[in-house]
């Protein structure tokens, strides 16, 4: 039965591990393989926040509720995100994902990635979201100075992670040891 399982998630763990494991350990063979986008990477961390932060259950209407990833503007990640939260949950919540342009849609969103385009800026989305215990991501180091939580930047074509720890406990989120380990934190 337990193999069962694994079998299913095979398809969805093996993009979380692709884009992580392509974009961190370089390949011992004559030719590098094609590494995993920057928004492959992205999606594979949006992936696992859901796993690293705590939410109070008060942010459930029930016990049962999707934990839901949300997109404000374009969607960066094609289909990734998708495919990477299918069939998943954390604890109780199946992850659902979601893309939005207006603010007023992001009422019940658990995450939500400001996407740079086609959409408000991220200074409205994090005024309009402020005081809610949404796990509010975005992209460059000025996401995370303006409130956003973790701020997504590139340093020597890598990505990295900021976390506004201060923004965190605004929104009553918990953030894992584990997490905040591997993140600059900017407050």
């Amino acid at each position: 039965m337990s193999s069962d399982i694994f079998a299913r998630n095979i398809p969805r763990l093996w993009w979380a591990l692709l884009a992580l494991v392509a974009t961190l350990l370089p390949i011992a063979v004559g030719q590098a393989a094609p590494a995993a986008s920057e928004y492959d990477v992205k999606a594979a961390f949006l992936f696992q926040f859901s796993r690293f932060v705590e939410w109070p259950p008060e942010s459930f209407a029930s016990a049962n509720a999707p934990l839901t990833i949300c997109i404000i503007g374009r969607n960066p990640f094609g289909s990734t995100l998708h495919e990477i939260s299918q069939g998943e949950s954390v604890q109780t919540h199946a992850l659902e994902v979601r893309v939005h342009e207006q603010l007023g849609d992001l009422d019940g969103c658990h995450i939500v990635f400001v996407s740079h385009s086609a959409g408000p800026p991220a200074s409205q989305v994090l005024a309009y979201l402020a005081g809610k215990r949404v796990l509010t991501v975005g992209d460059g180091a000025d996401f995370t100075q303006l409130g956003g939580v973790i701020g997504f930047v590139n340093v020597d074509g890598k990505v990295r992670l900021q976390v506004n720890r201060n923004s965190a406990e605004t929104a009553q989120l918990r953030i894992s040891a584990k997490l905040l380990r591997v993140a600059e934190q900017v407050s």
